[in-house]
C-alpha cells in the first residue's frame, strides 16, 4: 500500500515496544547526533514515543527522496536533491551528495541510548540546507556524534566540521574547513574533536580546525566505521583504533594476521562493538573492537557486502556475488536466501547505491531493477519476510532510528 504525502509520519508500534523508565539527574546523558536538547536527546517540537519510529529513506534515480515506514507501509516524500548519487545517515540526518553538493535532511526521527534503555522521538522531517564543497569535491560523506558532524569531500580532501546543536534546530553552522589532499578518506567525530584522514595518515583536530598531536600512520586507507569502543580506520597493515581517553585521543593498532586480505570496507549495526567488511575472495572479515580480534570467516562465493550484527552469536549479514543474503557466524555460512539481488548485479558486483541495512531483528536491502526493499529474517534463515513497494526506483537506501 503507498500513501499521499500528506501522510503523517507517526506510525503505530514497531517491533518490541520498549517501555521508557524515570531517568537519575546523575547517569549520563548522551544526545541524539545534531541536538542535545534536555539530555536525553530531546528538542522543542519533538514528541517522545515507547518505541523506535524506523524509517526506510530511499533516493532514486530522479532524485527524490522519501521516508518508508515499514509498520504502516506509508510513504512521506522527503525533497528532491537533483543530481543526488549517493545517499548516507547518521541515524537521524539523511545524507543526499550530488556532485560537490550535500543535501542534509532531518528525517524527524531518531532514538538516543540512555544507560540501561533508549530514548525514541519523532518530529516533523525538515530539510536543514545544503553544503558547498566547490569545483571538483566530489561526492561528500558526513559522519556525526552528539556535539558534531564532519562532511569529507575526497575530491579535495576538504573537510567541513558542522555544530550538531545547531543542525538539531534546523540550522547549518560551520565551525571550520580543514584543508586536505585528494583521496578517498574519511572524517569523523570523536568526543569535541575530529578524526581526519590524509592519503597515508590520520589526524586529530579540533572543532576549530586546529591540528592536535602527531599524525598516526594508515597507509592505504580503506574505508571507516563507528563502533561502540571508538573510531575504525583500515589501513594496509590492519585497523587502527580511536578511543577517547583521559589524556584524549588514544590510538591503538589490531594488524591482520599474517598474509591476510585487507578489508575492503566496513559496516555494522549502530551502536555496537563489532565491525565487518568484505575480505577479498576469501569470506568476511569480523573485527570485535571490544577484544582487538580479527576473525576470517570463510566463505565459497565471494561477498560483496558485510555488516556486523553485534550480538551474542557474533552473526555477520552478507550479500554474496551470486545476489543472495547470506548469515554467518564464526563457525562459517548458517543461512543462505534466494538470489534476490541477481539481476542487480552488474557484471560480478553490485551498484554502489544497493546497501544492506540490519537492524535488531531485520536487514533490509534494495533492489533498483525491481524497485523494492527487501526485508530479511536473518534470524529466522534469512527468510524473506517482505518486499516492499517503496516510492521510486529504490537506487539508494539508508535506514534511520534504530
Amino acid at each position: 500500500m503507498k500513501l499521499s504525502a500528506l501522510v503523517p509520519l507517526v506510525g503505530v508500534a514497531l517491533l518490541t515496544v520498549v517501555l521508557v523508565g524515570g531517568c537519575a539527574a546523575t547517569e549520563p546523558t548522551p544526545a541524539a547526533p545534531g541536538g542535545t536538547g534536555d539530555g536525553h536527546g530531546h528538542i522543542e517540537g519533538a514528541t517522545e514515543m515507547p518505541e523506535p519510529q524506523l524509517r526506510l529513506v530511499t533516493l532514486d534515480s530522479a532524485g527524490s527522496l522519501t521516508a518508508f515506514d515499514p509498520a504502516t507501509e506509508a510513504s512521506v516524500s522527503l525533497t528532491d536533491v537533483a543530481g543526488a548519487e549517493l545517499l548516507t545517515s547518521d541515524g537521524r540526518y539523511a545524507f543526499a551528495a550530488a556532485d560537490a553538493r550535500l543535501t542534509i535532511v532531518d528525517t524527524g526521527t531518531w532514538t538516543v541510548p540512555h544507560g540501561d534503555h533508549s530514548h525514541y522521538y519523532l518530529a516533523e522531517p525538515r530539510v536543514v540546507g545544503m553544503i558547498d564543497g566547490g569545483a571538483g569535491a566530489g561526492l561528500g560523506r558526513a559522519a556525526s556524534n552528539a556535539a558534531l558532524t564532519a562532511v569529507f569531500f575526497p575530491g579535495s580532501g576538504e573537510t567541513v566540521v558542522l555544530d550538531g546543536e545547531a543542525l538539531g534546530e534546523g540550522e547549518i553552522e560551520e565551525l571550520a574547513r580543514i584543508e586536505g589532499e585528494p583521496h578517498e578518506g574519511a572524517a569523523v567525530p570523536l568526543g569535541e574533536q575530529v578524526l581526519v584522514s590524509s592519503p597515508d595518515a590520520v589526524q586529530v583536530y579540533s572543532a576549530a580546525g586546529d591540528a592536535l598531536g602527531d599524525e598516526q600512520r594508515c597507509e592505504d586507507m580503506r574505508g571507516s566505521g563507528i563502533t561502540s569502543v571508538g573510531v575504525v580506520f583500515g589501513c594496509a597493515d590492519g585497523a587502527l583504533l580511536t578511543v577517547e581517553g583521559e589524556d584524549g585521543v588514544e590510538f591503538e593498532r589490531i594488524p591482520y594476521p599474517a598474509g591476510a586480505t585487507p578489508a575492503e570496507s566496513f559496516a555494522n549495526r549502530p551502536g555496537r562493538p563489532d565491525l565487518a567488511a568484505p575480505a577479498g575472495r576469501s569470506g568476511a572479515w569480523l573485527l570485535d573492537t571490544r577484544e582487538r580480534e580479527w576473525t576470517l570467516i570463510r566463505t565459497e562465493q565471494p561477498l560483496l557486502r558485510a555488516v556486523a550484527v553485534g550480538d551474542s552469536d557474533g552473526r555477520v549479514v552478507a550479500i554474496d556475488a551470486l545476489g543472495r543474503i547470506v548469515v554467518l557466524t564464526h563457525e562459517g555460512v548458517q543461512a543462505t536466501s534466494e538470489p534476490l539481488l541477481a539481476a542487480d548485479l552488474v557484471g560480478a558486483e553490485l551498484p554502489a547505491g544497493v546497501v544492506l541495512e540490519v537492524d535488531a531483528s531485520r536487514a533490509y536491502v534494495n533492489s533498483p531493477s525491481a524497485g523494492l526493499v527487501h526485508e530479511i529474517d536473518y534470524v529466522d534463515n534469512a527468510r524473506l519476510a517482505r518486499s516492499l513497494d517503496v516510492e521510486g526506483d529504490a537506487s539508494a537506501l539508508v535506514e534511520v532510528a534504530r
